[in-house]
């Protein structure tokens, strides 16, 4: 612009205008952005509740899974302990069988 150049009050409206035009435009696409971006947080959040939800069944799962195996191998301790108590019976038995065997001329079968 040169010194003769003056700008009216009709050009300063049309300016302001374009400029307020141009802001809103701005705010309206912020905005837009926003309210989608609110919307992946939202869903985002869903997904996490889901996840949480998902995770605390599977723990709970777990825990019954541990409990129930600890059960088993409890029973297979206890038989196992009832089987070697009961090979050394026999064993025994067996020992004195031999001896019995020994002292009455009483051959023992394949034992």
């Amino acid at each position: 612009m040169s010194d003769t150049d003056s700008i009216t009050k009709r050009d300063l409206k049309e300016a302001v205008d374009d400029l307020s035009e141009i802001i809103s435009n701005f705010a309206q696409h912020v905005d837009e952005r926003f309210t989608a971006l609110d919307q992946r947080f939202i869903s985002i959040d869903e997904r996490f509740d889901r996840l949480d939800l998902a995770i605390g069944e599977l723990r709970r799962s777990h825990d019954r899974l541990l409990v129930t195996i600890d059960g088993f191998i409890a029973r297979i301790d206890r038989y196992e302990t009832e089987q070697a108590a009961r090979d050394t019976r026999f064993e025994r038995l067996l020992a004195w069988a031999r001896k019995v065997s020994a002292k009455t001329g009483i051959p023992l079968e394949d034992l």
